[in-house]
C-alpha cells in the first residue's frame, strides 16, 4: 500500500521510537509516581527528561510546565476547559472539532459567547482582524498553527503580541505543525499549546502534552489519583501533579521523548524531503484538467484537491480499492474550515506526505488522479 495518510498519523516509526517502547515495557514496566523502588524511580526521571525536552522545544518562557495528556485533543479540552470563565472567546474557521466542541459546549451551557473569524484571501489569520472581533470580556483566543484540512500555516507573533498586550490568553493548536516547523512560544506570546505525539514526531498514538506558561495554568478537569499527597480528599494544587490523574501513558511518553530527539537530528533532511514531495503532488495535481486544489506551499505536507463534483470520500475509496493509495476524505473533523471553502457537501480527498515519502509514490497518486479524471471518478 502507498500511505499517503500522515496528517492522520505517521505511518513511519524511527528506531529509535521502537527502541523506547521496547525499553519502556521491558525495563521499566512500573507505574511512576506509585512505586519507590530504583527502576521505577528511574522511569520517573526519563518523564522528567521528556517534560524538559518540550518545555526546550517550543521555548516556554515560563516555568517548566508541561502536563502530559492522552493525545493532542485531550490537551486542547484541558486548555480550555481548565481555563473557562464566563466570557468571550474567539477561535477561527480553520480550527479542529477538538477546539470547536469544547468553546461551544460552553457557549451551549452558557458559559461563554464565540465568535469565529474567517482568513483573509491569502488564508492567512491577521491580528487585525482578531482585534476587529476582541471584546472587553474577550479572555480566550484559539488558532490552528496549521489547518489540517489545507495545511495553511499562520503567523502567531503579531496576534501574540496583541493578546498579550490586552492581557488575553493564545492558545495554539500545533497538531500538524509540530515536528514540521517550529514554534517559539516566547518570541510568539503563545501562552499554551497542544500537541499530539503520533504525526510529524513520528512517535506512537496515546500520548500528547499541553506547554504552557503561567497565565495559563489550567484547573483540573479529571479529578483521581495522582501518586502524590494522597492524604488528601480534594485534588491537589501542584502543579503538573493535579492534571495528570490516572496512570500515565508511559511508554507513549517516552516514544514522544523519542520523538523529539529524532526529529532535532534529522528535522534538515525530513523538511527537505516532505516540502519538495508536497510541491510534486501540488503542481501535478494542478495541471490535472478537472482537478480542484485548495492547498498551498505548505510545511505540514498537506494537498488537498477535489476531482470535479466526485464525492470526495468515494475518491478515497477508489484510490484504497483500485490502486492501493490510501488518503483520507470528507470533511477531515473541520467543518468551520469546509463551509469557508464551499466543500461541506463534497468534502476534500486529502493527501499528505511524510519524511519518507518518494516521488515514486507521488507518481502513482497523479496517474491514478488522472485515471479517475478520465473515468469521470
Amino acid at each position: 500500500m502507498i500511505y499517503l495518510d500522515n496528517a492522520a498519523t505517521t505511518d513511519y516509526k524511527p528506531p529509535e521510537v521502537i527502541r523506547a517502547v521496547n525499553d519502556c515495557l521491558t525495563k521499566y514496566p512500573y507505574n511512576p509516581n506509585r512505586s519507590g523502588n530504583k527502576l521505577a524511580l528511574e522511569l520517573q526521571q526519563k518523564l522528567y527528561q521528556t517534560r524538559r525536552k518540550l518545555h526546550l522545544l517550543f521555548n516556554n518562557d515560563s516555568e517548566m510546565h508541561v502536563a502530559f495528556t492522552s493525545g493532542c485533543t485531550a490537551a486542547l479540552n484541558l486548555a480550555i476547559l481548565g481555563t473557562a470563565r464566563r466570557g468571550h472567546i474567539i477561535v477561527t474557521v480553520t480550527e479542529h472539532n477538538s477546539v470547536l466542541r469544547p468553546v461551544m459546549q460552553l457557549q451551549r451551557k452558557g458559559y461563554a459567547n464565540v465568535t469565529v473569524i474567517s482568513p483573509d484571501e491569502n488564508g492567512q489569520i491577521t491580528a487585525e482582524t482578531v482585534e476587529q472581533h476582541i471584546r472587553p470580556d474577550t479572555y480566550l483566543v484559539c488558532v490552528s498553527h496549521a489547518s489540517n484540512v489545507t495545511g495553511t500555516a499562520q503567523s502567531l507573533a503579531a496576534i501574540g503580541g496583541l493578546c498579550r498586550a490586552k492581557n488575553i490568553i493564545l492558545l495554539a493548536d500545533c497538531a500538524q505543525s509540530v515536528g514540521y516547523m517550529p514554534m517559539d512560544m516566547g518570541k510568539c506570546y503563545v501562552d499554551a499549546v497542544a500537541i499530539g505525539a503520533h504525526k510529524g514526531l513520528h512517535a506512537m498514538q496515546g500520548a500528547g502534552a499541553l506547554i504552557f506558561n503561567h497565565r495559563a495554568i489550567p484547573r483540573p478537569i479529571n479529578f483521581g489519583g495522582t501518586g502524590t499527597e494522597s492524604h488528601m480528599y480534594y485534588q491537589p494544587d501542584t502543579v503538573p501533579d493535579c492534571l495528570e490523574s490516572g496512570t500515565l501513558p508511559c511508554p507513549a511518553i517516552l516514544a514522544m521523548g523519542a520523538g523529539v530527539d529524532w526529529w532535532l537530528a534529522n528535522w534538515q533532511r525530513n523538511r527537505d524531503n516532505v516540502t519538495q514531495m508536497q510541491r510534486l503532488l501540488l503542481d501535478g495535481l494542478s495541471q490535472i484538467r478537472g482537478v480542484k486544489v485548495y492547498s498551498q506551499p505548505n510545511k505540514s505536507g498537506i494537498v488537498a484537491f477535489n476531482i470535479g463534483k466526485a464525492d470526495s470520500a468515494a475518491v478515497a475509496d477508489a484510490l484504497a480499492d483500485k490502486f492501493g493509495i490510501a488518503v483520507r476524505g470528507g470533511l477531515q473533523c473541520a467543518p468551520l474550515m469546509h463551509r469557508y471553502l464551499g466543500t461541506t457537501q463534497q468534502g476534500v480527498v486529502r493527501a499528505s506526505v511524510s519524511c519518507i515519502t518518494t516521488k515514486q509514490e507521488c507518481y502513482a497518486l497523479l496517474g491514478a488522479v488522472q485515471t479517475l479524471v478520465g473515468g469521470n471518478a
